[in-house]
């Protein structure tokens, strides 16, 4: 059955001389993976950088229940990124996020709300020109929400710090490796209290590599086999 979506690309994979094999989470189908016969042929009518990392395509797809891997009838990009794909720090920031995604997502169902969410993150990303060093961090915590294990709101003076486990602020003494103590703590409460932008907040490049380990144990404690990230490291490098 021919069936038109919208989807993001998540991973693609070199098959035979000249395909593509393409997972995309779409706003139809949820997770889906797609093979691209023939687009890496010289003359082929499919340009390859439509498949550049989260771009945001429109196709129309030969939908059947339970194959493994799909077809694709048309595709073309639908929604261009104007800096992601230049800038190299957006870049760096885009290669991070789409490994989170594609750890955490797994074979999820249709879920129209989070890609939305997805859709709105990357286009906010692309459009910003600064002041988007804490991106990924409040990425990482608004992405929580949609998993089903967002921190709790009741931060205060009273109950500032934050314990991972429970996903709630209190005043009991934790160790470091389970908690998020002050002034960190307030920093990670005020970005997870954003829902639409990003703004300056006053964080050292040390304090943000903390912080981005820290919501990454977050994740760890509540999404079973969620492991370390190549890009990682690549991200703190060219962070300031």
């Amino acid at each position: 059955m021919l069936e038109k979506t919208n989807a993001i690309v998540i991973k693609t994979t070199k098959y035979s001389e000249s395909s593509l094999v393409v997972k995309a989470f779409t706003e139809k189908f949820g997770m889906r993976t797609y093979m691209i016969h023939g687009v890496r042929k010289k003359k082929s009518k499919i340009p390859m950088n439509l498949f550049q990392t989260l771009s945001i395509l429109e196709m129309v797809v030969y939908e059947k229940n339970g194959r493994a891997i799909q077809n694709i009838k048309e595709i073309k990009t639908a929604k261009p990124f104007q800096s992601i794909h230049f800038d190299f720090k957006k870049t760096a920031i885009a290669l991070f996020l789409n490994e989170i995604i594609y750890k955490a997502i797994g074979e999820e169902e249709t879920n129209d709300h989070l890609f939305h969410f997805l859709v709105t993150s990357l286009l906010h990303l692309d459009g910003l020109t600064d002041h988007y060093q804490n991106f990924h961090i409040w990425f990482l915590l608004q992405f929580s929400r949609h998993l089903g294990f967002e921190p709790s709101s009741n931060f205060s003076d009273q109950h500032s710090i934050f314990d991972m486990q429970e996903g709630r602020y209190t005043s009991i003494p934790l160790p470091d490796t389970i908690s998020i103590h002050p002034p960190l703590s307030r920093i990670f409460f005020q970005l997870s209290q954003l829902n639409e932008a990003v703004i300056p907040l006053d964080m050292n490049r040390n304090q943000r590599k903390i912080l981005l380990n820290k919501c990454l144990q977050f994740y760890r404690f509540h999404l079973p086999g969620f492991s370390d990230l190549k890009s990682l490291s690549v991200l703190e490098e060219v962070m300031e």
